[in-house]
């Protein structure tokens, strides 16, 4: 009866979600990105592009040693930079190296879902210092859409107009009630549209990709650039470099650095797999590795090696020769060796075993008087057993009895005397030299 009632349950439950979506439904495809080694490296296109054009190209995790000074090397400040290294990469660029430096866009993230990774990544790179950028006289910028921008240079020049007449200040107190209640409603439209703005900020992000024309060695490339921040370049730009804009809002920027060359970017996009062919940034990536000869191009994860990885490197030799003491040392420790010895559960111990055990116990809850002075009682019972000519009941070594004892075990008097008269010793040695006077006065009387 019971599973009658369940079917009927279900079978009804089907009929009201079959009547719910009208007996239809509908097929929505969605694309999840990438697969395979395109999903975990966002440079694989750009890697096999210069394979093909005769150049060497592949993704390094760590750089532990610099490579020659013709080779390219493309790496990102999402993995924090030292300042030290940052340093060490400038003067291989100053020799002749070439630096492709990218400030975001280097992670494996799905492009289809979103063109610019996560918005607080973005956000929160240009709140620290890059020295890298510092040492090269580059500044960063956030950037925002061009309404936004308009509204920003608009409220600066209300701003200092008001600073420039104060009068005005004066005139809007006096203002009367109706100008004040046209003014909140002033207010309340400009709140909304700063609401609008954040929303549009963390939303809608097609106002980042911006598409521009750059001519370098006198060649023009149609290049879709984007990302959050903007680069500001400090200085003129010389013969050679370009600028992707003003220098005061760049993309990107390409600058003379000694006899090498230093390319910034501010997101990684014409690069990965999914926009590298659009447009000219195929040909651009080409022209910035250089058409003319095989070069070494890496695509770094981490611009620092490892503490390990640099101990391996130069001290194997030690880190081997420590690992075999180890297993040396361990091997010596090692409390048996065979097969395990069977547990007689059934077996019994000697007294003396258990007595060995008691003292031991004793010794090291550091109750050492007890166990002298119950050797001492031992050798009085012997004494008052056999010799009762020489015990007067004060338990006292007299001259007389000493001089028996000594005389039998052959130890000197002054000793025998302090077998009896010394405070129970706290030191190993001491404590098994008293015991083993006393057992020698014991066993000889």
């Amino acid at each position: 009866m019971k599973q009658y009632f369940l079917r009927g349950l279900l079978m009804l439950c089907g009929a009201v979600l079959l009547c719910g979506c009208k007996g239809h439904w509908e097929d929505v495809d969605k694309i999840t990105g990438y697969k395979g080694k395109a999903r975990v490296n966002p440079f694989l296109a750009a890697e096999r592009l210069l394979d093909a054009l005769g150049h060497d190209a592949h993704t390094t995790k760590s750089l532990a040693k610099l490579p020659p000074q013709n080779a390219v090397v493309m790496l990102s400040n999402e993995g924090d930079l030292p300042e030290g290294r940052a340093k060490q990469l400038l003067q291989w660029a100053y020799g002749g190296g070439h630096i492709i430096y990218i400030l975001s866009g280097t992670r494996p993230y799905n492009d289809f879902d979103s063109p610019f990774g996560s918005y607080f990544s973005g956000v929160l790179l240009e709140e620290e210092k890059d020295p890298f950028l510092e040492k090269l006289g580059v500044g960063v910028q956030k950037r925002f859409s061009d309404d936004d921008t308009k509204d920003d240079r608009a409220k600066s020049d209300e701003d200092e107009a008001d600073e420039k007449h104060p009068k005005a200040e004066n005139d809007k107190d006096s203002k009367t009630e109706k100008d004040k209640a046209a003014g909140s409603e002033e207010d309340d439209k400009d709140f909304k549209t700063k609401k609008k703005r954040k929303k549009r900020i963390k939303g809608d992000e097609d106002w980042l990709v911006s598409e521009r024309d750059v001519a370098w060695n006198g060649k023009t490339y149609h290049l879709s650039l984007g990302g959050y921040q903007n680069l500001i370049l400090k200085r003129k730009l010389r013969p050679g470099e370009f600028s992707a804009g003003s220098k005061n809002e760049s993309l990107a920027l390409h600058l003379k650095h000694g006899m090498g060359a230093v390319t910034l970017l501010v997101h990684a996009r014409p690069f990965r797999n999914h926009w590298i062919g659009e447009h000219d940034h195929a040909r651009w990536l080409a022209a910035l590795v250089g058409e003319y000869g095989t070069k070494e191009v890496l695509f770094l994860s981490h611009s620092s090696e490892t503490f390990f990885g640099l101990l391996w490197m130069h001290g194997w030799k030690a880190v081997v020769a420590l690992v075999l003491c180890l297993v040396f040392w361990l091997w010596m420790q090692m409390p048996r060796f065979g097969p395990m010895a069977e547990v007689e559960l059934d077996s019994t111990r000697h007294f003396a075993s258990h007595v060995g055990a008691l003292g031991e116990f004793f010794w090291r809850m550091r109750r050492s008087p007890v166990l002298v002075h119950s050797a001492r009682d031992a050798v009085w019972e012997r004494v008052r057993e056999r010799h009762r000519s020489l015990d007067d009941g004060s338990r006292q070594m007299n001259d007389q009895l000493a001089e028996e004892i000594s005389r039998r075990t052959g130890l000197p008097v002054q000793r025998v005397a302090a077998a009896f008269d010394v405070a129970p010793p706290e030191s190993a040695h001491n404590f098994v030299n008293l015991m083993r006077d006393l057992q020698a006065i014991r066993r000889a009387l």
